[in-house]
């Protein structure tokens, strides 16, 4: 390819882009090429984000031969002009690099910043994906995405204790050595061993996870919880400890909790809520506390406090002013977790008669 060609090409994306009418991957390019021109490293990645947004009206300019007639302006912390004198130099010859780039080691960018087609908002945030980190005890790691199981993973360092982090805007499940498969929400962590010895199955969980525990009588299966240990011999729960109060939601089988002394059992239908003090068992809305699972979020009598916290965690963003809203209000309705970020947020702004600013990764609640 021509030189002439490469800087057609890339000109092409890039208005492509501005228009909004890039698919996820093009987006990502884009913006791969964006934060590559980097001269301020120290540069927090939010302050990036928002030169993104800003600096497009100036790109623009820059591909209609227009950049001599920007006037100087205030310096950014992120220079958006100085970007946009170099885009044609620096966004062809460095548009093969990343393609190459992208093919021979791709980059997973969960709920990844994108254009917003709505023109509501300075920019969108696309859904979660599936993606997760497993690292040995010596701290060697390997990269799962959506082609590789942890049980996959043949390599002799992946032998002993292990962990499994799934980071936040990811989700991820494993099958454990008796059969037990376990699905991780996002911000979650389970630390086992590839292989259960003894007489008993026991894991180590922070954050939250659905069990669909395999039977054996003989080896009851042990899940630690901060200074708690849910023990089971073959069920389906779900358990949420992102707070500092847990819960365990019941689907089917039986569990025993275990808690600063106290102890209680869980039939079916039901939810053990673990403090400090006290085990409080209750009726649990199963549909509403498993919906994760499903793909969906589902608001029914959730607080606003509840619904940002989900929303964070899936979109890896930050509410900013979110107490001028009242944090105990209650919602309802289902939304889908593989809808954009704004798509959300629209939803939001009519149920509370409020505006939501997408900035970067932060959501400004006006």
């Amino acid at each position: 390819m021509t030189e002439d060609n490469q800087r057609e090409q890339a000109q092409k994306l890039l208005k492509k882009y501005l228009r909004g009418e890039c698919n996820p991957d093009e987006e990502q390019l884009v913006t791969e090429w964006f934060f590559s021109f980097d001269k301020e490293p120290a540069v927090p990645v939010t302050e990036k984000e928002a030169a993104l947004a800003r600096s497009k009206n100036v790109l623009m300019h820059t591909l209609e031969g227009e950049i001599n007639k920007v006037k100087p302006q205030r310096r950014f912390i992120w220079k958006p002009i100085a970007v946009a004198a170099s885009i044609l130099f620096a966004l062809t010859t460095t548009f093969l690099l990343l393609q190459q780039k992208k093919q021979t080691n791709p980059v997973t960018q969960l709920a990844a910043i994108t254009a917003d087609t709505s023109g509501m908002f300075k920019n969108d945030i696309l859904p979660g994906g599936r993606f997760a980190k497993l690292s040995n005890e010596r701290g060697e790691t390997q990269l799962l995405g959506k082609e590789t199981q942890p049980e996959n993973v043949k390599s002799d360092a992946f032998k002993g204790n292990l962990t499994l982090e799934v980071p936040a805007a990811g989700t991820y499940s494993v099958v454990l050595s008796d059969g037990t498969t376990v699905w991780l929400n996002a911000a979650s962590k389970l630390e086992y061993p590839d292989q259960f010895a003894g007489d008993e199955r026991r894991v180590k969980l922070v954050g939250e996870a659905f069990f669909q525990v395999a039977k054996d009588a003989s080896k009851p299966f042990r899940i630690e919880v901060e200074k708690s240990v849910i023990e089971v011999l073959g069920t389906s729960f779900n358990v949420n400890a992102y707070q500092e109060e847990i819960s365990t939601s019941l689907v089917e089988g039986k569990v025993k909790i275990i808690s600063h002394g106290h102890e209680a059992y869980l039939s079916p239908g039901n939810e053990a809520i673990i403090s400090l003090d006290k085990i409080r068992v209750q009726p649990a809305d199963i549909q509403k506390n498993t919906a994760w699972q499903r793909g969906e979020f589902l608001l029914d009598g959730s607080s606003f406090e509840e619904i940002i916290n989900q929303i964070s965690r899936w979109y890896n963003v930050d509410f900013v002013n979110a107490e001028s809203i009242g944090l105990d209000n209650r919602f309802n309705g289902t939304l889908s977790r593989e809808s954009r970020l704004s798509e959300v947020l629209k939803i939001l702004s009519y149920t509370t008669n409020r505006k939501f600013e997408i900035d970067g990764r932060r959501i400004v609640i006006h």
